[in-house]
């Protein structure tokens, strides 16, 4: 008997969840079970499925699991719970995976500091619990414009890092967007009132916000306080005023979620949307899809699945009531999961009166759909033409095989002065940012663009060759003969002259050959001089780039600059402390060190002081 016989034979008759593992001890599925081996062994011992599409994916599964392990729980609840963790932290590539919540915007109001900021986050896992952390948000730019809103209504202090005393405020003080804290303009009551008001709102609840600031309104009247008055007055209308464009949907102060889902008829994509209620209003709305190709699901658990893993991360913002399309499975034991956090939550079905919201919610997500299957078929088209056009290339210069990696290089200099070269990375026709290269040129001051392109070409491939890097199916030249002979010497004197390397001459588009006595001229509208045309544009424009910044920084900077350890931040700090650089060269050691530290000053008075 097999060892993985073993395994699945002998696992508990108890809930919790599973783990499957390749052969490469890598988790590749995590499922949850009320009974642990009756679960798993379904996987092995069923020969069909109702679902065919399942039962392929399955039987694939099945063909890579090397191994199982397990961790038993209490109860059903317990291992919801645990399965959602799990699927997080290892992200199998077979489970259906809601999205990590520290991928969204929260708002976080730090309540742990004295003067609590408000900031759009990511990963609130990473900040003390003491805080209050409303989201996850799937629109950045409608948060952001939420926020600033209220903050015209509301000041409040967005510092990076935690309010402390300063002698002057910031710019957002002066703009009225900030109370300044930090001067003491604000006593820490009335900064935690603002804070409280923003988030009433942004919790859903204008309508207990309405009522506080009338109240208080009200209360200065009588006073006849009628300043206080007054200002209570323009809140209340500024709260009115950013509320009146959401549309009511019921006569009641409901706050719920309505959510609405769609899966093509192969199962590839779903798209799920969520309608947020908040005091009878729509307050906002959240859309997600899922690429479901390589996924192990039956088609009913889809949305159970992706549902319940959004839920479990909400913990804090969660609404009176979820209002689903159709009960399923296990619905009970995933209510008593949220209502550790919520103590009245409901899960139901829509009522007649919310049948309407509920069909638009998903055409919503059908839309989303139909969007990805639209966006895979413009990718399949363009992918398409690319290796077309690679095979068309390997054709026209008689190559080996298709170039699948080609670098493309430029000078650029003006009189030899701030002469810097650029290397360029296209992999599979397309840019591949994270591989280009600048480069200073070292070898020549004087105007000889075929001698740094030398220089250039000899420095990447002696890199390459050194760390054992892989090498580009075809090389690139801005320029005519002059550059591409420059190239081909090179790398015939590193041993590399079985790489095929062009030129592309600007002036009249043509494509130089080493060893052709005519150059290629193709057609404007070739697809794969375009392709040429677009690497060696992209060389240039990176060449050109690092180029100004040199230029600007020769125009600009300061003696200083070329010494190794001195930054713009110190730099500025000596000039701001001396006045000049003559200053600093005649200044005494003692008097340079305790700005900047010993070792620090001993290499900038040697090296002004040559």
């Amino acid at each position: 008997m097999k060892d993985l016989d073993l395994q699945r034979k002998s696992l508990p008759n108890e809930p919790g969840i599973y783990f499957f593992t390749d052969k490469n001890n890598s988790i590749i599925y995590i499922g949850k079970a009320s009974n642990i081996r009756k679960r798993v062994n379904q996987y092995f011992s069923k020969s069909t499925f109702n679902d065919p599409y399942y039962e392929e994916k399955i039987k694939d599964l099945v063909q890579k699991i090397k191994s199982i392990e397990y961790i038993v729980t209490e109860n059903e609840k317990e291992a919801y719970i645990l399965e959602n963790i799990q699927i997080k932290k290892h992200q199998p590539r077979y489970n259906v995976i809601m999205r990590d919540s520290k991928s969204y915007p929260w708002v976080a109001i730090f309540y742990s500091e004295e003067f609590p900021r408000i900031r759009i986050i990511r990963g609130p896992e990473k900040y003390s619990e003491r805080n209050l952390f409303l989201g996850p948000y799937t629109d950045k730019k409608e948060i952001t414009r939420i926020l600033r809103d209220l903050r015209k209504i509301f000041p409040y202090c967005s510092c990076k890092k935690k309010v402390r005393k300063r002698v002057s405020p910031c710019l957002y003080y002066q703009l009225k967007l900030c109370p300044g804290p930090c001067i003491g303009a604000i006593d820490k009551e009335l900064y935690l009132e603002n804070i409280k008001n923003i988030e009433l709102f942004l919790k859903g609840e204008s309508t207990e916000l309405k009522n506080q600031i009338e109240k208080e309104m009200n209360k200065a009247s009588e006073e006849l306080n009628f300043e206080i008055a007054a200002f209570w007055r323009d809140k209340l209308q500024a709260i009115n005023s950013s509320t009146t464009d959401q549309s009511v949907l019921l006569n009641t102060q409901d706050n719920k979620d309505l959510i609405g889902y769609y899966t093509d008829e192969n199962h590839n994509y779903f798209a799920m949307v969520i309608i947020y209620i908040r005091d009878g209003k729509i307050a906002n709305k959240s859309s997600f899809s899922f690429n479901l190709k390589e996924k192990i699901f039956e088609k009913e658990d889809i949305f159970p699945l992706i549902m319940e893993q959004f839920y479990q991360d909400m913990k804090q913002n969660l609404p009176e009531t979820i209002v689903i399309p159709e009960r399923y499975k296990n619905i009970d034991v995933f209510l008593t999961v949220l209502r550790d956090f919520k103590k009245n939550i409901q899960i139901r079905t829509p009522f007649e009166k919310e049948y309407g919201i509920i069909r638009i919610v998903k055409k919503n997500a059908k839309v989303i759909v139909d969007q990805e299957i639209q966006m895979e078929t413009i990718k399949n088209k363009e992918e398409d033409l690319i290796k077309k056009i690679l095979d068309e290339i390997k054709s026209l210069l008689n190559l080996t095989k298709p170039p699948k990696i080609i670098e493309g290089f430029d000078i650029s200099n003006i009189e030899g002065s701030d002469a810097t070269g650029s290397m360029v990375y296209f992999l599979d026709g397309k840019s591949y940012k994270k591989f280009y290269r600048h480069y200073k040129i070292k070898s020549k001051k004087t105007p000889d663009d075929v001698a740094m392109m030398k220089e250039v070409i000899r420095r990447r491939y002696n890199m390459l060759l050194q760390k054992n890097l892989e090498l580009p199916d075809l090389i690139l030249v801005d320029g005519g003969k002059g550059q591409l002979n420059a190239g081909v010497s090179v790398l015939k004197s590193l041993g590399l002259e079985g790489i095929p390397i062009i030129g592309l001459a600007k002036k009249l588009e043509e494509i130089y050959i080493p060893n052709k006595k005519y150059p290629i001229v193709l057609p404007n509208n070739s697809p794969i001089l375009k392709l040429f045309q677009q690497i060696r544009d992209e060389a240039h424009r990176f060449a050109v780039r690092l180029h100004k910044k040199q230029r600007e920084k020769r125009i600009t900077g300061s003696i200083l600059d070329d010494i190794k350890g001195v930054g713009p931040a110190t730099r500025n700090k000596l000039l701001k402390h001396f006045g000049s650089v003559n200053n600093i060269k005649t200044a005494k050691f003692e008097e340079l060190s305790p700005i900047i530290g010993k070792k620090l000053a001993e290499i900038i008075l040697k090296e002004l002081n040559r």
